[in-house]
C-alpha cells in the first residue's frame, strides 16, 4: 500500500530506546519513538511500511469518540484504598470515603477529580519515598508531585526527585522500585552498568517491575487518559 499522504505524528526521540517504534496513544494519536542516532529522514520510510497496522489503530481511536464516564468510585492500587465518588452542585455532608464532585460541567469534573487525586499523591507519596530513602542510604534534596504523560517519575542532577500522582493506580512494590530507581540516580545520572548493578542491589526483581510500569499507563482509568493527553 503506498502512503500518498503522510500522518500526523508525534516524535520522541529517547536515549532508552534502541530501535525505532509507533505508538498509539490514548486519545493522542502517532507517536514515533527513534533513538538518539535514527535518521529522521527515515521516518517517512518507516511509516509506508507499516500503514496498514497505523490505520487500524487509528480507527479504533476515532471510535472512543464520547468522553468516558465518569468514576462511581476511585481505587488506588497502591494501598487498596477505595473512595465513593458522588455528584451533584450542592454541597452536603459526605463521609470520609466519599467525594463529592461538582456534576455541572464534565471538564471541571474531571478538573476537580484530578485535583482530589493530587492531594491524595501528596499525603502517600513523600512517606513513602523517605522510607526508602532510609532503607537505602541513597538520598535526595526535594520531592515533586507532577501528572506526566509518559513518566512515571524521574531525578533531576540537583537531587530533586519528580514523581507522576498517576502511581497512586500503580501496585505499592512497583512504586517503591520506581523510587529505588530514581534514587539510585543520584548516584548515577545515567543508565550505566554501574547504575543498574545499584538498582539490582535493592530491588532484584527491577524487570519485572519495569514490565508493570511499561503495562501500566494502559490501565488507567479512561477519564485520566483522556484528560491527559487531550
Amino acid at each position: 500500500m503506498s502512503l500518498h499522504k503522510p500522518f500526523d505524528y508525534s516524535l520522541r526521540v529517547s536515549r532508552k530506546a534502541k530501535y525505532a517504534k509507533l505508538k498509539i496513544k490514548p486519545y493522542g494519536g502517532l507517536e514515533v519513538v527513534i533513538p538518539l542516532r535514527f535518521p529522521k529522514a527515515a521516518i517517512p520510510g518507516l511509516l509506508e511500511q507499516h500503514t496498514d497496522w497505523i490505520l487500524q489503530h487509528l480507527q479504533k481511536q476515532q471510535e472512543r469518540t464520547q468522553a468516558p464516564v465518569l468514576p462511581d468510585e476511585i481505587i488506588f492500587a497502591i494501598d487498596g484504598y477505595r473512595t465513593e465518588v458522588m455528584y451533584g452542585t450542592h454541597q452536603r455532608p459526605c463521609l470520609s470515603h466519599q467525594l463529592l464532585i461538582d456534576a455541572s460541567d464534565y471538564e471541571l469534573a474531571v478538573k476537580q477529580l484530578r485535583k482530589w487525586i493530587r492531594r491524595q499523591a501528596w499525603q502517600i507519596l513523600p512517606p513513602m519515598l523517605e522510607r526508602v530513602s532510609r532503607e537505602t542510604g541513597l538520598s535526595y534534596q526535594k520531592i515533586s508531585i507532577r501528572s506526566q504523560k509518559t513518566r512515571w517519575g524521574s531525578c533531576s542532577s540537583r537531587g530533586t526527585i519528580s514523581l507522576n500522582d498517576q502511581l497512586l493506580f500503580v501496585a505499592r512494590d512497583s512504586v517503591e522500585y520506581l523510587m529505588i530507581h530514581e534514587l539510585c540516580h543520584t548516584r548515577h545520572m545515567n543508565h550505566t552498568r554501574q547504575f543498574w548493578q545499584l538498582v539490582e542491589h535493592y530491588s532484584a526483581d527491577f524487570r519485572d517491575h519495569d514490565v508493570v510500569l511499561n503495562q501500566a499507563k494502559a490501565t488507567l482509568p479512561e477519564w485520566i487518559l483522556r484528560d491527559i493527553y487531550i
